[in-house]
This record gives C-alpha cells, structure tokens and sequence, in this order.
C-alpha cells in the first residue's frame, strides 16, 4: 500500500510540475514585461488569431493614420489564407510573429500534435517575412515540453500584462485605459480576427477593437506614453 501511495504522489508531483514551472515561468516574464513597460511609460499594442480579411486591413489603415506600429501574433491558417495582408503588415513596419497553426491549447492537447501545430504556424509566418523567434502560445498555455523546445530554438515568448477581454466578457474600454495608467504602461492583449464578430456574444467584435484602438491611442497621446512594438520593448 506504502508503495502504491508513493508511486501515485510520485505521478501527482511529475504533473504538477509539467503544469506549474511553465506557469511560475510565465508570471515572471510577465512582471519583467509589466516592469519594463512602467519605466519606459510604453504601450504595446499586441493581436491575435489573424489576419481577419476585413477587421485587420481596418486595422491597419488606423494604425497607420496615427503612424503607429504594432505587434500581431497571426494564426498560421489565416495567414495561409490571406498572405497579402501579413506582408501589408511586414511592409508597414509591423512585427507579426506566430500563433500556431490552429491555436492548440497545450494544455488540454497531446505534446506531439502541440509541436506540429507550432512547428506547421512558425514556418508559414516566416515564410511569409515573419519573425519565427517572436511566439505566443494560445491562451498563455505552455508545457514543461513546450517551454523547453522554446527555450532550445531561443523563442521570444509574447506574453501580455492588461488583458482587453474583447473577444470574451469584453471589458468596458474605460477599464483598459485606467489599468493601463494605473501601471504606468504595458503590453494589451486584443483580437483582430473577423470571427468574433459573427457571433451572438460578442456582434461588434471589429467595432469594438477599432474603437479600443483608437481610444488606447488617444489615451497615449494626452498622458505621454510611447507606442512600441513588443521587439522594439522587451528586445
């Protein structure tokens, strides 16, 4: 029984820590992040799971009304689909890394079909100018596999630290600018992927990040903060 008990703590343990380290990891980098942005008064404006075909052209036409650059983290399937608006991207002088192929939770997936799913996102995201160091997990996720292939191919792991909600439980815009002031800066987390806004949660989806967008920039302006993208902050 003694060993039954000792073996099943062993096996507890050993997922624990497939779970916690990457966890422990990641909230470290995320204070560093939080750090750095508060002494640079900066503001990095940070997309995920595009590029959608119509919120992200939008998207970049406002970004380059106020002559701002920012980070996207583009969906290897939806890059595949529309490469003329990642090399838009490219050519404005936006940093676009990878998010995956199709957005595998590592969490809730096998190790293999989470490493094919970033290896298949990473080559089509440099294949098409990219940068295939700059990576962000989905949903924030990693493995203590996945954070030591990270480690191995030197990724730059794009977390965030104000999370916008807006393609879940959207939180009110006057939320995200006051966390931001409260921290004196930081990396924000959005969506600029059309999906969200086909469904009956969230109907404005493209309304809202454009109007979040804007709001962020304005708010930029009146308080003094630098726009950046995550390359230009953390590297």
């Amino acid at each position: 029984m003694s060993v039954w008990f000792l073996t099943l703590g062993s096996l507890l343990t050993l997922v624990g820590l497939w779970f916690l380290i990457p966890h422990v990891y990641r909230k470290r980098e995320e204070d560093q992040l939080a750090l750095t942005a508060a002494r640079r008064k900066a503001i990095v404006l940070t997309y995920d799971d595009g590029p959608g075909p119509e919120l992200t052209p939008r998207l970049l036409d406002l970004l380059d009304k106020h002559d701002v650059r920012a980070t996207f983290f583009a969906l290897g399937r939806n890059a595949e689909q529309h490469p003329d608006i990642v090399m838009r991207a490219l050519q404005a002088g936006h940093e676009v890394g990878s998010h995956t192929f199709v957005h595998k939770n590592a969490w809730k997936s096998d190790p293999l079909s989470v490493t094919l799913d970033f290896k298949r996102g990473v080559d089509i995201v440099s294949r098409l100018g990219g940068n295939k160091f700059s990576f962000r997990p989905p949903y924030g996720k990693l493995t203590i596999a996945g954070l030591i292939e990270g480690i191995m191919r030197g990724l730059h792991f794009g977390w965030w630290t104000i999370d916008s909600k807006d393609s879940w439980k959207r939180r009110p815009i006057s939320d995200v600018l006051s966390q931001i002031e409260r921290m004196n800066g930081g990396v924000v987390l959005m969506h600029d992927y059309d999906k969200y806004a086909n469904t009956p949660e969230h109907p404005t989806h493209i309304d809202h990040v454009l109007e979040l967008t804007e709001r962020i920039i304005e708010f930029s302006k009146a308080k003094g903060f630098r726009i950046v993208t995550l390359a230009s902050l953390r590297w």
